[in-house]
């Protein structure tokens, strides 16, 4: 079974690349850097480094609002492809969206090479470091306690519920993957589940608030006086709710089928924990393995 210090190696070596990627322009570099922020933060958040753990998030946070332009953009460049929107519809949301990312980029300039994310990268990487028995222990007893919050069904839930479940499925996947790094490979065939879930669930969120940014975007042509655009936008909106109504019960059908192949495949308590027990209680006694 490989040490924890790897778990955090690779922490620290992801933080870094999407850091670099996303200063060199990579398009998928703003995505990669809070993929590995969120990552960082599962890892110490279950082996109780609640400091690292609320510095990855807040920095996470502060890059939601340019990443879901980005997305919101891609998606308004598909309706346009669709013909859904006139081209002249198009190019006034594209330009208005244009100038929105504009301003948000010093916003990533400033998470990309500011002091929290190199504060941050620095606490991973002496983390690389340390060694510690119980490390891999905790992450399974971590990842025990999230699979609880993948257990609710989604049948009958509100927008917000979905929100805290996709939500909770990151990081319940983040858990099993570290451990499969770690070589508790039980936990390999969750990850991979949880994966397809969460981009289920995550084409839902995307059409759900670019829907709702679309919405934004017809008040405020209501508001200018832009009435062409106010009235193809609200046209829009209206053809795409049963895509968005179809993408959600997609959804809900996957968490129930996870749910299902979960309840029969959870690996028993035997693993990492009890090695790790043994080589405790090993140490305790001043006996060496045998």
């Amino acid at each position: 079974m490989r040490e924890s210090s790897s778990l955090w190696k690779l922490r620290a070596q992801s933080l870094e690349k999407a850091r670099k990627a996303l200063k060199r322009g990579d398009p998928d570099g703003l995505h990669d850097l809070r993929v590995a922020l969120r990552r960082a933060g599962a890892t110490a958040g279950a082996l109780g480094r609640r400091g690292l753990l609320h510095e990855a998030r807040d920095i996470v946070r502060s890059l939601s609002k340019q990443r879901q332009l980005e997305v919101d953009r891609q998606l308004l460049a598909r309706v346009g492809r669709l013909g859904l929107l006139s081209p002249d519809a198009v190019t006034a949301l594209a330009s208005r969206w244009e100038k929105l990312a504009v301003k948000g980029q010093r916003r990533v300039e400033r998470a990309v090479d500011g002091r929290p994310i190199r504060a941050l990268h620095r606490r991973v990487a002496r983390l690389t470091r340390k060694e510690s028995d119980v490390s891999v222990a905790r992450l399974e007893r971590a990842r025990r306690r999230a699979q609880a919050a993948l257990e609710q069904p989604l049948e009958g839930k509100d927008d917000r519920t979905l929100h805290r479940y996709r939500v909770a499925v990151k990081r319940a996947r983040y858990l099993a993957e570290d451990l499969a790094v770690l070589g508790v490979r039980e936990w390999a065939a969750h990850a991979e589940r949880e994966k397809a879930l969460q981009e289920a669930l995550g084409r839902w969120n995307d059409l759900r608030l670019f829907c709702r940014r679309l919405a934004e975007s017809r008040d405020d042509a209501e508001g200018r006086g832009t009435i062409t655009l106010a009235a193809e936008l609200e046209r829009l909106l209206a053809a795409l709710e049963p895509t968005v109504a179809t993408v959600r019960r997609s959804a809900v059908d996957a968490s129930r089928s996870s749910r299902r192949a979960a309840a029969s495949e959870i690996p028993s308590a035997t693993g990492a924990e009890s090695s790790s027990t043994a080589r405790r209680q090993r140490r305790r006694s001043g006996r060496a393995p045998g």
